[in-house]
């Protein structure tokens, strides 16, 4: 067999490793250089934030610090030295509604709160609160203004609004709504119930009359009370033709009678019932119940 025809191959000649030719020296390190001067401008700038910190840290203490100095009340109408006062708001019992909300501090208050104290009242329509540097709280109130008395127990004001004082007693100068009418929302049937108020009290004042008591039944019927006692059953249809025929009556034939009836039914297609007042004197007419017929 000839050798050389199988060769295995050497590694003398063909290791894996690079055949070096000497060690090489590392190159020196640069020498450390400190900018004192950048160094020295950052440590300010850190400086003047902490000191801007703290100084807001402390001025928010400060501003936490500070208490309602004055609390300014315009527009109630009670006696300011009456906390007992059934007519209006007093500056006593409005002070008293936010007393214990004062102690948090004047930049702490919650005004939204304070508002809804101050409308807890029973007079108060709306209020209206504000601060003024530096310490003084600025309350505005706006008022109800009663005009009539509501269904014996509420109060009706100018604005349209039904709402309930501690005492009506005081009230009773003002003429009575007494309505269970429920046709409609309870806008509406005061927008209707004052229109018809006003449609019969306008016209009387020319007779030296007024309406001191409104009735509308849930049916829709009208009674009416007027300043001499007089009660008028205007029922619920035609009213405003059965109202119209009695101001008639009272420019002619009732024209001097007025003062003696007590009541007057006008639910009639033709004519009116009087019931007159019992009179002492027997030179008047003494029926207490007469029919005037209308041709």
């Amino acid at each position: 067999m000839n050798c050389g025809d199988f060769q295995i191959a050497s590694g003398a000649s063909g290791r894996g490793f690079k055949n070096r030719s000497g060690a090489t020296r590392s190159q020196p390190k640069a020498a450390l250089s400190i900018n004192w001067q950048q160094l020295f401008g950052r440590s300010l700038l850190l400086m003047f934030f902490a000191a801007l910190a703290f100084a807001v840290y402390v001025s928010a203490r400060e501003v936490r610090a500070v208490k309602v100095g004055e609390v300014i009340i315009t527009g109630y109408t009670a006696n300011i030295d009456s906390a007992e006062s059934d007519v209006g708001a007093s500056e006593s019992q409005l002070q008293a509604l936010i007393q214990d909300q004062l102690d948090a501090g004047f930049w702490q208050l919650n005004l939204q709160q304070l508002k809804a104290s101050f409308e807890s009242h029973p007079w108060v329509r709306k209020a209206v609160i504000r601060r003024q540097w530096p310490d003084q709280l600025l309350v505005g109130i706006d008022e109800y203004v009663a005009v009539a008395r509501w269904n014996e127990k509420y109060l009706l004001s100018a604005t349209g609004d039904i709402f309930e004082p501690v005492n009506i007693i005081p009230f009773t100068y003002l003429p009575l709504f007494k309505v269970e009418d429920h046709a409609g929302s309870e806008l509406e049937v005061i927008k209707k119930s004052v229109r018809w108020f006003n449609t019969f009290q306008k016209p009387l004042a020319k007779f030296d009359l007024s309406v001191i008591e409104l009735t509308r039944i849930r049916g829709g019927d009208f009674t009416l009370l007027l300043s001499n006692g007089m009660q008028m059953e205007l029922g619920a249809d035609q009213v405003n033709h059965r109202f119209e025929r009695f101001l008639a009556l009272l420019d002619g034939p009732l024209a001097d009678k007025k003062r003696r009836i007590e009541i007057v039914d006008l639910r009639y297609s033709n004519g009116v019932s009087i019931k007159w007042r019992e009179i002492d004197s027997p030179l008047d007419d003494a029926l207490e119940l007469a029919q005037i017929d209308f041709d």
